[in-house]
C-alpha cells in the first residue's frame, strides 16, 4: 500500500558529490552494495553543472498532473504485451501509430498527435514520498533541508514575478488536491501555493456573510491596529500579512466566484468525478488570465500492487479511464480557447503528465499487481510547443530498462 515501503537504501551523498570527491561507480558499489544492475548504470551517468539556458518561451502557463502511486508504465504509456495483458486494454496502435491502450483510453487514442510520449525516464527512489519530493523539486530528499527547498511551481512563481500586471490578482502557484511537498521553502511566501482541496465548488469563505460594507469597517480598524503594532514585526505575521492581502484582491475581483465554479454540464464532460473537476477548474483559471502560471492536479490512486486489472474504483482500467475523459475534454477546451500571447490556450500552456515512478514489468506479482520500479517509467507532454504524435526514447523489450534516451544530451531523463 502506498507508503508502507521502507527505503532500505539510504543515500548518504548525492551523485555530484562523489564526483567531486574523485569516487567512482567502483568505490560507491562497495559502500552501499547496489545490487540492481540498472541502478548501477543509473548511478554511473555523469551529471555535469551546466551553464544556464536561453528558454525558448513557448509557454506562458504550466499545468502539471500528477498520477499518484506510480502507474504502470507498461499497461499505459509504454504498452508491453504479453500473457498478463488483459483484453479489456484493447492494445492497438493510436492515431499517431505507436501502441496504446484503446480499449480504455479511447478517446486519447483519436487525440495522440496532440500530445507526445517521453519514455526515457529514470531515478531510483523506491519510496512514493522520496520520489514524489524528487518530482515536485528536482531534488533528493534531505530530511534536514526538506522545509527549505521550494516547489517546481514556487519556482516558477519567481521567475514569472516580473511580468504580473494589476490584473494579475491570483497567486502564481495553485495546486488542487493539496498533495506531495507544495510549498515555497526559502522563497517569499508571496510564491507559496494557493491549495484548493475541492476546486469546481468555489472557495469557502470568499465573501463575508455580512456583506462588504461591514468588512470594509472592520478593514479600517484592523489598518489602525496594525499602525499602532506596526513596530513589533516578525517573519509569520509578515507571511500572514502577504496571505492576507492576496486574499483581499481575489475576493474583490469579480471574476473569482465564477472560476472556481465548474457547471454541471462540464463536470458530466470532464468524467463527474475529483480529478475531472480539477482539471476543469484549472482550466478555468488559466482562462480567467489573472495572473496564475502555475497548477498542480494530482489524480490518485496508482498504487496498485493488488488486482491491477480489476475494475474497482482504484484499479488499473477504471482509473485510465478517467483520465481519458477528463485529459480528451481538457485537450478540446484548451485547443478551443484564445490565447493572449499564442492562438490557442492549449498553445501557451505546457502540460506535464507523470507518476513518480513507474511498476514492475513481466508477471504480476503474487497479489496479481505490480510494484514499485524507478528505473524505466514514462511521462506525457502536450501545448505549450510541444509536437505531438511523437515518441521520444525507448525501454527494452519488457519495459525494464532505458533503451534509448532520445535526444541529443544523451543523458537521462531524471
Amino acid at each position: 500500500m502506498y507508503g508502507q515501503k521502507k527505503d532500505n537504501k539510504p543515500w548518504l551523498l548525492e551523485r555530484r558529490a562523489f564526483l567531486r570527491l574523485g569516487t567512482g561507480l567502483g568505490l560507491s558499489s562497495l559502500l552501499f552494495g547496489w545490487s540492481n544492475p540498472i541502478q548501477a548504470e543509473i548511478l554511473s551517468n555523469s551529471f555535469s553543472i551546466n551553464p544556464a539556458v536561453t528558454p525558448r518561451g513557448s509557454a506562458k502557463n504550466c499545468l502539471l498532473i500528477i498520477l499518484r502511486g506510480g502507474p504502470s508504465h507498461i499497461d499505459t504509456f509504454d504498452i508491453k504485451v504479453g500473457n498478463w495483458t488483459p483484453s479489456k486494454l484493447g492494445v492497438a496502435q493510436n492515431s499517431a501509430g505507436f501502441l496504446w491502450p484503446t480499449g480504455v483510453m479511447p478517446q486519447l487514442a483519436k487525440k495522440a498527435n496532440k500530445f507526445s510520449i517521453v519514455r526515457s525516464l529514470q531515478h531510483v527512489e523506491v519510496v512514493h514520498e522520496r520520489a514524489e519530493y524528487y518530482a515536485e523539486t528536482g531534488r533528493r530528499l534531505n530530511p534536514g533541508l526538506r522545509a527549505e527547498i521550494p516547489h517546481i511551481g514556487a519556482v516558477i512563481a519567481l521567475e514569472q514575478e516580473t511580468t504580473r500586471i494589476s490584473s494579475d490578482i491570483f497567486p502564481g502557484f495553485m495546486v488542487f488536491g493539496g498533495g506531495g511537498y507544495s510549498n515555497n521553502g526559502f522563497l517569499s511566501a508571496n510564491f507559496s501555493p494557493f491549495v484548493i482541496d475541492d476546486a469546481g465548488s468555489g472557495i469557502n469563505n470568499l465573501l463575508p456573510v455580512d456583506g462588504l460594507s461591514s468588512f470594509e469597517r472592520r478593514r479600517e480598524s484592523l489598518k489602525l491596529l496594525n499602525e499602532i503594532n506596526k513596530g513589533e514585526t516578525n517573519a509569520a505575521r509578515q507571511t500572514f500579512s502577504v496571505f492576507q492581502e492576496q486574499a483581499e484582491k481575489m475576493m474583490r475581483d469579480p471574476a473569482t466566484a465564477s472560476t472556481f465554479l465548474v457547471n454541471e454540464a462540464d463536470r458530466k464532460r470532464y468524467g463527474n468525478n475529483y480529478f475531472g473537476v480539477s482539471l476543469a477548474a484549472a482550466r478555468n483559471v488559466f482562462k480567467a488570465n489573472r495572473g496564475t502560471r502555475f497548477i498542480e492536479v494530482d489524480q490518485y490512486g496508482w498504487d496498485n500492487h493488488i488486482n491491477i486489472y480489476d475494475d474497482g474504483p482504484y484499479n488499473l482500467p477504471n482509473l485510465c479511464r478517467q483520465f481519458d475523459t477528463a485529459f480528451s475534454s481538457l485537450l478540446d477546451d484548451l485547443g478551443a480557447s484564445s490565447g493572449v500571447k499564442a492562438q490557442t490556450l492549449l498553445d501557451e500552456t505546457l502540460i506535464v503528465v507523470m507518476g513518480e515512478f513507474g511498476r514492475t514489468v513481466g508477471t504480476l506479482n503474487q497479489t496479481k499487481g505490480r510494484d514499485h520500479y524507478p528505473y524505466a517509467f514514462s511521462a506525457m507532454f502536450a501545448g505549450g510547443g510541444v509536437k505531438g504524435g511523437r515518441v521520444i526514447g525507448s525501454t527494452d523489450e519488457t519495459g525494464a530498462g532505458v533503451k534509448d534516451l532520445g535526444w541529443s544530451q544523451n543523458r537521462p531523463v531524471h
